[in-house]
């Protein structure tokens, strides 16, 4: 491409040769989506730190896939900041480049597809677990969950092999679209089966009621968060992709997906509290990111603000007693029974009494 210079010195371009190139944009949605991507991954940090905080005694598979996770999450944040330094600082001004698929653009649609992948499997074992090992709706999850890793990895590599993105457009661009199509469907399809079995366990009772409704509320917005970055991934894809837009929401699935799984774990603990009547209020749930002891010290302020209002300590006796009163029929004799009834009654009835002190 023919690049030459003004009287300023300033690098321009003809716009026939601009116009040659069907992705002629901008860095900015590149840039743009890997500053989001990077504030997620530091959201991921804290909820690693969270888990490795409050579930020390948990599985080692459990912990396994926690750092699993990270380390796709630190491999993928480090490939978001080599395609922004190649695009942005080595290849600037350099419109040829605009054309190119740099290498670790095509890693991090691997390394989300892996994140993808496991959290998946991680809501599918749920979903299993539910459904008491019914495999008629198991099998047919696995099953989307491997195609979308295929599509991926196809993509992954013919992006490497190709390294041009009008080219990749022309020959595999329904690779891409059918991964992204293929996870917000899955997205869609876990969060409906886990809110159906959890939906199931509603009780007569209130506090078992709403755990059950605050766990559909978790599973909605675990589950409706990656399916709307996706789907949008796939509207810019499938209708802006000459700007980039969708790579930018791209780089930052990855981040949902971890996010997603993480806040998944982090919130067992509160929500056993809570089922177990710890005392507080059952609608003021922590978030599952917020670090613990954060709630409980603002409860414990309101409490101390309450008790120094009031310093003086009151002792209250409150004696009930309860009388019996039985009602004879005239017409009947007293018998022995009666009189034995009666005496009972009025030994009961002057036994119960009950002390109450309130400090």
């Amino acid at each position: 491409m023919l690049v030459t210079r003004d009287a300023a010195g300033v690098l321009a371009v003809g716009p026939r040769q601009a116009s040659r190139t069907v992705f002629n944009h901008s860095p900015p949605p590149v840039l743009l989506g890997g500053l989001v991507a990077l504030f997620l991954s530091g959201a991921v940090f804290m909820q690693v730190a969270l888990y490795f905080q409050l579930y020390q005694t948990d599985r080692r598979r459990i912990k396994t896939l926690v750092l699993l996770v990270w380390l796709l999450d630190l491999l993928h944040s480090s490939m978001v900041c080599t395609a922004n330094w190649e695009n942005l600082i080595v290849h600037y001004g350099d419109f040829d480049a605009l054309d190119s698929i740099a290498w670790s653009i095509a890693l991090t649609i691997a390394l989300t597809a892996m994140t993808t992948f496991i959290v998946h499997c991680f809501f599918i074992q749920r979903i299993h677990s539910l459904s008491r090992g019914n495999w008629y709706i198991v099998a047919p999850l696995i099953t989307l969950a491997l195609l979308r890793v295929g599509a991926a990895s196809v993509t992954t590599s013919e992006m490497i092999k190709i390294g041009d993105y009008p080219r990749f457009v022309a020959e595999f661009s329904w690779v891409f679209t059918l991964g992204l199509a293929v996870s917000s469907f899955l997205d869609i399809l876990i969060t409906v089966i886990m809110c159906y079995y959890i939906r199931r366990g509603r009780t007569a009772f209130v506090r078992m009621s709403r755990i059950i409704d605050v766990l559909t509320l978790y599973t909605v917005e675990n589950g409706m968060i990656t399916c709307v970055a996706t789907s949008l991934s796939l509207f810019f894809w499938l209708f802006m992709r000459s700007n980039f837009a969708f790579l930018g929401m791209h780089l930052a699935i990855n981040k949902l997906y971890a996010n997603s799984f993480l806040a998944s774990l982090n919130a067992r603990k509160s929500l056993a509290n809570k089922s177990q009547g710890s005392g507080h209020v059952v609608e003021a749930y922590a978030l599952p990111v917020m670090f613990p002891g954060s709630q409980n010290s603002r409860e414990n302020q309101q409490r101390g603000l309450s008790a120094a209002s009031n310093p003086k300590a009151v002792e209250i006796t409150i004696d009930v007693e309860r009388t019996v009163q039985r009602d004879l029929d005239d017409d009947r004799p007293i018998t022995d029974v009666d009189i034995e009834m009666s005496e009972d009654s009025s030994e009961k009835g002057s036994a119960d009494v009950t002390e109450v002190k309130v400090h």
